[in-house]
């Protein structure tokens, strides 16, 4: 009697149905991988902005510069303060000084956006009073045929 080797057509036919089913539930979240990946790139220009805007309001404390208008000098760039932290065309400066990203000032709604490829847009609102630190959020940027 001969002993054959070798797997049967069934057994081969079970492993490739099991594969298909693992394939199947596993490819989703490999692919929700850029959305992540989007989303901490806009994280990562806010802990930017937000760390900019602390960083010009340490040295506005330090040169008495935290009233309603002032400036100081980071990295040979002069930054225009309100209420001792950058105005919204001045942390754009800064930010592109420092990273080489570029901006928009919007000097009537005192904001500066971040606008990233993947439709998400940082912005950076100037503080309206004293003591109060700067808002940086993170928010889908509004489309340009609107």
């Amino acid at each position: 009697m001969k002993s054959s080797k070798g797997f049967t057509l069934i057994e081969l036919i079970v492993v490739i149905v099991v594969l298909g089913i693992l394939a199947v539930t596993a490819a989703p979240k490999f692919i929700n991988i850029q959305d992540d990946a989007q989303e901490a790139v806009a994280n990562g220009i806010s802990a930017s902005l937000t760390s900019a805007a602390t960083m010009a309001h340490g040295k506005a404390l330090i040169a008495s510069q935290t009233g309603a208008e002032g400036s100081v000098s980071i990295n040979g760039v002069s930054v225009a303060l309100v209420n001792g932290y950058p105005s919204e065309s001045s942390i754009g400066s800064l930010i592109e000084a420092v990273n080489g990203w570029p901006g928009t000032a919007d000097a009537t709604a005192n904001t500066y956006t971040l606008a990233h490829s993947s439709g998400t847009c940082v912005v950076y609102t100037e503080t309206s009073s004293s003591n109060t630190a700067p808002e940086v959020t993170v928010e889908t940027c509004p489309d340009e045929d609107e």
